[in-house]
């Protein structure tokens, strides 16, 4: 898709030239971390069960990363359309469809802008995570398999995301509409998942409904990483069950934002 790596760019551009917005794409993890890892430690009413709830991690915050992180890639990707609807009132839409690229490269640019930056959110939040007192704590030790089973599940929630809001976007000249679905939708899918806490904590038809959220399944993935390092037949076959999960999800947006983008993108 021509034009798709010089718009990108562009848009990266735009995110860091504005002060405002590139500090908080950095401080944004730390407030995840903080406020959810150590204000908001459930652990501390488990005792000395942490382990057996907590799935094996010895602490709320390493339980918790996959859970951070997927929310990242969700909260994130949740906003990469809004900057195509600036762009159409500013009439910029109108001169990129006059250039000889691809209607698509203008969304899948905005979405590919929007996971880099979650990257970078990410990067900083395992910092954070390591040096803070009582904090990210691998006991098993992590793989080159684990690192990319990790950054797979947050590239793939991101980009599965960021693609459901942008075709929004695109079907829509009202930023309204966009902020409106956003906060329908964004603390449900948060906390109908296992992002948060453990199944056993949960009510058992909340439990069953996480079951079939993109959330759970990326969240979980990284989890079982993080905390058993190497894992079983077992383990390793539910977490291959989750990425392909994500993995259809993402093809099937790939194709739908191909599609909505070539055919709703007008001058």
């Amino acid at each position: 898709m021509g034009g798709l790596i010089p718009l990108t760019v562009r848009d990266l551009k735009r995110w860091y030239r504005n002060p405002v917005s590139a500090v908080v794409g950095v401080i944004q993890p730390i407030f995840w971390i903080v406020l959810f890892g150590s204000a908001f430690d459930i652990a501390k009413f488990a005792g000395a069960n942490t382990s057996a709830i907590f799935e094996g991690a010895p602490d709320y915050i390493t339980y918790l990363m996959g859970g951070i992180l997927t929310i990242i890639g969700l909260f994130t990707g949740m906003f990469s359309g809004i900057n195509i609807i600036w762009d159409r009132r500013l009439g910029i839409l109108q001169r990129f469809l006059m250039a000889p690229i691809n209607r698509a490269s203008i969304v899948f640019s905005r979405i590919l802008s929007s996971v880099v930056r979650i990257f970078i959110q990410v990067a900083i939040l395992f910092g954070i995570a390591f040096v803070m007192p009582n904090g990210l704590k691998i006991v098993n030790g992590i793989s080159i398999l684990d690192v990319v089973i990790l950054i797979s599940a947050v590239l793939m929630i991101s980009f599965i995301f960021s693609s459901l809001f942008s075709i929004i976007a695109v079907r829509t000249t009202k930023m309204e509409t966009v902020f409106g679905i956003v906060n329908l939708i964004n603390l449900p899918l948060m906390f109908a998942s296992y992002a948060m806490f453990p199944p056993d904590l949960m009510a058992t038809w909340l439990s069953n409904v996480a079951k079939y959220n993109p959330v759970s399944w990326s969240s979980q993935s990284i989890r079982m990483v993080l905390i058993h390092g190497s894992l079983t037949s077992s383990e390793a076959h539910t977490v291959l069950i989750y990425m392909l999960g994500l993995l259809a999800l993402s093809v099937f947006m790939l194709v739908m934002t191909y599609i909505v983008s070539n055919k709703e993108i007008r001058e």
